[in-house]
This record gives C-alpha cells, structure tokens and sequence, in this order.
C-alpha cells in the first residue's frame, strides 16, 4: 500500500515541461483574445471599466465619448441635443449649478443634466453631430488645465443621449 502510494505522489509532480505547455497555451489564448478584441474602443483610462467613458477617435482626435440616459436639471440653457459635451461631474446640484453660472458668464451655453445613477455633470455645449461635439471639447480642453475637469478623466467626456 505504501509503495502505491509513494508511486502515485511521483507520478502527479509537476515537470518544466508541464509549466511550459501550460504556459505556451496561455499565451496563444491571450493572443488569440486580442486578437478578436483589437476594434474594440480602449475604455478610458486603459483600464477595463463597465459603463464608464471609452476613447475614440474622431477627426483624429481621441475624445471619450459614453451613452448614458440623462435629463435637463437647471441651468441657463435647456436646449439639450443628442451630443452633450460634460467638463465636470458631481454628485449635488449646487456645485453644478455654481459652475454652470461661470461657464455663463465665460460665454458658453451651459446648463446641468443628472443621470440615472444621481450624478450630476455639467454641460458646456450641446450639439447635433458628434464630431461637431468632438471638436468643440477638444478646443475646450486646450484652454483649461486638465485638473479642472472634476469628476472626469481629466479632459471633457462626450454624453450621447
């Protein structure tokens, strides 16, 4: 019995080529992954994220573009379009609100939209087309310093409502 035993224990010990075949398959499946998943949209930030903005590419810019259900909240501008550009996000309406009468007064239409989550962004302009919107916060983001987009990946995100 013991004898079986000391048999059975040798027979199950790893060997390198155990760990190299092993290691080979990983490897051809991650690549065969990413493969597949190459036209996929890099979500923001490079990191796997679930339902947060992805980077796309629009006129050769990258901008970071979401869909998310939102609703007009308060502001000096309600005319909502179907591309909303956010420079920044918070979770009460005040800070919105305090923002949007800024933005108003620098000459931009702003207002302030919640989502179904309770999250409050603040929107700088409102467009027909995306890349009317991509334009727009790419010029955006070149006068202000990334910090100041609070809430967001440090540059505006395009809402697709």
């Amino acid at each position: 019995m013991l004898m079986l035993l000391a048999l059975a224990m040798a027979s199950c010990k790893p060997t390198e080529s155990n760990y190299r075949a092993a290691y080979d398959a990983a490897q051809q499946k991650r690549k065969a992954s990413d493969d597949a998943n190459a036209d996929m949209s890099l979500p923001a930030g490079g990191l796997l994220t679930i339902g947060g903005p992805a980077i796309k590419v629009v006129n050769g810019d990258s901008v970071f573009v979401t869909s998310e259900r939102i609703r007009f909240e308060g502001g000096l501008e309600n005319e909502m379009r179907k591309w909303n550009v956010a420079v920044a996000k918070f979770k009460m309406p005040t800070n919105c609100a305090a923002m949007t009468e800024n933005l108003f007064s620098e000459g931009y239409k702003s207002f302030y939209v919640k989502n179904t989550e309770g999250a409050y962004y603040v929107i700088a302009g409102s467009f027909d087309t995306l890349e009317e919107a991509a334009l727009f916060a790419h010029d955006y983001a070149s006068k202000k310093n990334p910090t100041a987009f609070t809430g967001l990946p440090g540059s505006p995100v395009i809402i697709e409502k």
